[in-house]
């Protein structure tokens, strides 16, 4: 009788094990099917975005001011905008004066903002004499790494240069970009790129000019077809279902390259 109830005891814990590891695979499978169904809607919304920015001719609705436009694919609902990545702030043109007037805009107290844009000189320089507040090779050797002698190759590069903290990164990050080394282009520019693109005053002009317009007191340029000819732009897409779950899709892409097509998707992430 003992060893009966022993054994009906064992099948019980046995059956109970199998019930979680069930559980928990459906937990996973439900999880993976949700994310690509989100996955799916925000790369609809991009293909949406995309349909819009290579219309031939005509006014065109997407304009390159980055305001949201609420769509639904699949019972999914999304937010989808388009920004003017030679609107931002250019890496490949930003120098250590550069640098220092990005920081003092996004407020960055001392001695971070000192060693930050000092450490980006040294990392972007090719010599190995470190400024003040600076670091060269042999701070980086411990860590496995050493300055790149030229322009950073993506705002990620940023995480490795003395000072830049993740937190600072990720601010800079929707300012600048690294995916052009085209010119920078005011005409639909936040206000801090422009500052930081030109001479780092706050009320130069051309901030003064894009203040006004983007408070209504200018009409914002829209899309037209000569003025997208080969423009980088990025395609933001954010799906959501109720309960919070979310996805971001970014496309980096090339309006009206050179050539026959409407279009080049550079990347998407």
């Amino acid at each position: 009788m003992v060893a009966a109830v022993g054994a009906i005891a064992i099948m019980a814990a046995v059956a109970a094990m199998f019930t979680t590891a069930s559980v928990s695979q459906i937990d996973t499978l439900d999880a993976e099917t949700t994310r690509a169904r989100l996955v799916a809607a925000a790369d609809a919304g991009i293909a949406v975005a995309l349909g819009g920015l290579s219309e031939q001719g005509g006014n065109r609705v997407w304009t390159l001011e980055g305001e949201d436009h609420e769509l639904t694919f699949d019972g999914v609902a999304l937010k989808v905008h388009v920004e003017d990545e030679q609107g931002k702030i250019v890496f490949e043109h930003v120098n250590e004066e550069n640098m220092g007037w990005l920081l003092d805009a996004l407020g960055v107290p001392e001695p971070q903002r000192s060693i930050a844009r000092d450490s980006y000189g040294d990392w972007i320089d090719d010599d190995e004499d470190a400024r003040e507040n600076g670091a060269e090779s042999e701070y980086y050797n411990p860590r496995g790494l050493r300055p790149a002698n030229t322009w950073i190759s993506s705002v990620d590069e940023l995480a490795d240069i003395r000072g830049f903290t993740p937190e600072l990164v990720e601010r800079i990050r929707a300012y600048g970009t690294a995916d052009t080394s085209e010119y920078f282009d005011a005409t639909h520019a936040n206000l801090l790129a422009i500052q930081v693109m030109t001479d780092g005053d706050a009320n130069s002009p051309d901030i003064i000019s894009r203040r006004r317009e983007l408070s209504g007191q200018r009409t914002a340029i829209g899309f037209s077809a000569p003025e997208l000819k080969n423009h980088v732009v990025s395609i933001v897409a954010e799906a959501r279902l109720d309960g919070g779950r979310t996805v971001t899709r970014r496309a980096v892409v090339v309006v009206a390259p050179p050539g026959r097509h409407r279009y080049a998707i550079k990347y998407v992430e």
